[in-house]
């Protein structure tokens, strides 16, 4: 298996600093985490007041998508830099032979739109639960918000260079 890990991501620090304040933030308040770990929906996410605390601090970024990082990060419990997102997935679990996310769960997950926040927001609140709420979240937000042919490959990439190898 190898370890694909990230490296420079050549992404402006700005605002993934911003994100990580308000990521560091609400897990400290435990109430409105709890909130938008209840939304099933972006749009849900959008009630919670929490949500705008982070518009504020991003203002130009698109709401869904924005939306739609809130929800997933706030089921994040753990922050695991240096690997990759899919990497995780396709990990096995300590002492186990099959990857976290099997591949037929991960292919469904690349069958989604692009840009379908809909749809993708709660498969992706259901993979962060699948590896431990232990998510690299450099890693998670970009491919949330740039959700398109171009993170799906690299994520299949990275899923399928380090899933485990069948015997």
């Amino acid at each position: 298996m190898t370890e694909n890990t990230v490296q420079d991501s050549g992404h402006k620090d700005e605002p993934m600093d911003a994100i990580l304040n308000w990521w560091r933030e609400i897990k400290a308040h435990r109430g409105e985490r709890a909130e938008l770990r209840r939304c099933r929906t972006p749009a849900e996410v959008a009630f919670v007041p929490a949500y705008y605390r982070l518009k504020a601090a991003l203002p130009t970024w698109d709401r869904e998508k924005l939306a739609v990082i809130a929800g997933v990060l706030a089921d994040v419990e753990t922050s695991a830099d240096g690997v990759r997102l899919a990497a995780q997935f396709a990990h096995p679990k300590d002492g186990g032979a099959t990857a976290r996310v099997s591949e037929a769960r991960f292919r469904r997950l690349l069958r989604v739109e692009d840009y379908d926040y809909v749809e993708l927001f709660p498969m992706m609140k259901r993979l962060v639960t699948m590896i431990d709420r232990k998510a690299n979240i450099r890693d998670l937000v970009w491919g949330l918000y740039r959700w398109d042919p171009k993170t799906k490959r690299a994520w299949a990439e990275s899923y399928y260079m380090n899933i485990p190898k069948k015997e």
